[in-house]
C-alpha cells in the first residue's frame, strides 16, 4: 500500500479531548462522499496529559509553553504521513504559543502545512458573509486576553465586539471552565447552567448589534449546533478549519 502518497489530514487533539472529535466529525460531514473510500485519510493524535492548559499558560499560572509539545505532536503526525495539519484548539493559536509551534517545525525542517484557524475564519467571512461588519467573539479568557481573534478580525476590516472582563469571566469563560458544570468538565452534558450562560452571552451580543457571533473556542463548537440566534449568524471556526483542511487535499 502506498500510504506515503496519500494526501492525509492530521489533527492535533487533546485540547480538550473531545474537540479533536468535533473537528473530525466536521471533516466527515463536509465531505461529499458516497462510499467509504471517497473520504479523506485522517490521522488524529490526542495527548492531553502532555499539553498544559493554554489559558493557564497565557494567564501566567504556568511557565510551560504548550507550543513545544503541540509541535512535537505535529512532528509525530508528519512522520506518520500527514501532509496538512489542523490544531483543534482556538487558544493554541495565540501568538506566543503559535510562534513557538511554527519555530519548532522550522527547526525540524518539517514539510507539513499547518493551517491557522483564526486566519481561515477571517478568510471565510470575507468570502462567504456579505453584509457582516460588526462581529461578536465568544472565547476562553486566554483567547480573549491574547487578542488573537480580535487582531485578525480587525486586520481584515471587521469591528470586534467583546464584553468587559467581568462578563467575559463570569459568563463566557465560566460556561467552558466551571468545575461543577462547565463544558470541559462535562462535554457530553449540555446542562441548564451552560444553556443559561450561553443565552446570556448571545443576548449580550444581540443587544450590542453584532452582525455575527464567532464561537472562538472548540468547546463551544461542541455544544452549539444552531446556525443562527434570532437572525444573527453563528460562525464556527472548527467547521471552517475542517473545510480548509479538505480544501488543501482537494476534497
Amino acid at each position: 500500500m502506498h500510504f506515503k502518497e496519500d494526501k492525509t489530514i492530521g489533527i492535533v487533539g487533546g485540547m480538550g479531548p473531545h474537540s479533536g472529535l468535533t473537528l473530525f466529525n466536521h471533516i466527515l460531514s463536509n465531505t461529499k462522499a458516497k462510499t467509504d473510500q471517497e473520504h479523506a485519510s485522517v490521522i488524529m493524535m490526542s495527548f492531553p496529559k502532555h499539553i498544559v492548559d493554554r489559558t493557564s499558560f497565557l494567564e501566567g499560572d504556568t511557565e510551560i509553553n504548550p507550543g513545544y509539545n503541540i509541535a512535537q505532536v505535529i512532528l509525530n503526525l508528519d512522520k506518520s504521513g500527514a501532509k496538512v495539519v489542523g490544531i483543534a484548539c482556538n487558544t493554541a493559536h495565540s501568538q506566543i504559543i503559535f510562534d513557538v509551534i511554527v519555530d519548532e517545525l522550522v527547526k525540524a525542517q518539517s514539510k507539513v502545512k499547518l493551517i491557522n484557524m483564526p486566519l481561515e475564519t477571517c478568510r471565510y467571512l470575507k468570502s462567504n458573509s456579505v453584509g457582516i461588519s460588526r462581529v461578536g467573539l465568544m472565547a476562553t479568557n486566554g483567547t480573549y486576553k491574547s487578542g488573537v481573534y480580535k487582531e485578525a478580525l480587525e486586520n481584515s476590516g471587521y469591528e470586534v465586539v467583546i464584553p468587559d472582563m467581568v462578563f467575559q469571566n463570569e459568563v463566557i469563560h465560566k460556561m467552558i471552565y466551571d468545575d461543577e458544570f462547565g463544558i470541559k468538565a462535562f462535554p457530553n452534558n449540555l446542562n441548564a447552567n451552560v444553556q443559561q450562560l450561553m443565552n446570556e452571552a448571545l443576548v449580550y451580543f444581540k443587544e450590542n448589534d453584532v452582525d455575527a457571533v464567532i464561537l472562538g473556542c472548540t468547546e463551544l463548537s461542541m455544544i452549539f449546533k444552531e446556525r443562527e440566534f434570532e437572525g444573527i449568524p453563528i460562525v464556527d471556526p472548527t467547521e471552517i478549519l475542517a473545510l480548509a483542511l479538505l480544501r488543501e487535499i482537494d476534497i
